[in-house]
């Protein structure tokens, strides 16, 4: 089912006006910016240029489900020029940064570079958050919205914020937030076996 970009429209105002009142407020160390866009409003740009089956578009796009608890493993089988070493690592809290030999394209963005924290999988994209906000406006409203194969529901979420940390100061995040219980995108499931048990409770 179709909608229309009015539609879109209206979801992407609701971002445009939550980030005027964010740069009024002074920003935490990752203020996360959730755009309640329906499931109808991706756009075929969002996925120009991009294989169906990519992992790493699916996650920056919302389409994974609970596979995307091993993105991590297979992005270093498939990708190991990229994922096999990060470029940058940050702490309070953890998120890993890889440089990409070959661009990714989502949201109306391209870059080279992604961040990935416990729960997120975000493009880093030079703008400000309102210009990012209105690019991803114009590429939603310029193309015909397909339906998402994982919908922007209660376990995904648009994320769309700028970064002030070395290396990434004035820079804008844009991708995913996964809301699944216990992900830790950063823990590879591979080295479960080398963690101490929980506590059990006596």
């Amino acid at each position: 089912m179709r909608t229309s970009s009015s539609n879109n429209l209206s979801a992407l105002a609701v971002l445009l006006s939550c980030m005027a009142g964010l740069a009024q407020a002074q920003q935490p160390p990752i203020p996360p910016l959730h755009a309640p866009v329906p499931a109808t409003a991706a756009s075929q740009d969002a996925g120009a240029n991009a294989d169906a089956g990519d992992p790493l578009f699916d996650a920056l796009t919302c389409r994974s489900g609970p596979e995307i608890a091993r993105l991590l493993s297979r992005l270093r089988r498939d990708r190991p020029d990229d994922f096999i070493q990060t470029e940058r690592q940050y702490s309070d809290p953890p998120m890993d940064m890889y440089r990409l030999e070959i661009p990714v394209q989502a949201w109306g963005q391209q870059s080279d570079a992604v961040v990935i924290t416990a729960n997120r999988v975000l493009m880093v994209v030079d703008g400000s958050a309102d210009e990012v906000a209105r690019t991803l406006e114009a590429s939603l409203s310029g193309s015909d919205a397909t339906p998402l194969s994982g919908p922007l529901d209660d376990q995904h979420a648009l994320v769309l914020y700028t970064e002030e940390r070395p290396g990434l100061q004035r820079r804008v995040l844009i991708g995913c937030e996964y809301r699944l219980p216990d992900l830790s995108l950063l823990d590879d499931p591979d080295d479960a076996w080398r963690k101490s048990p929980a506590p059990t409770a006596p």
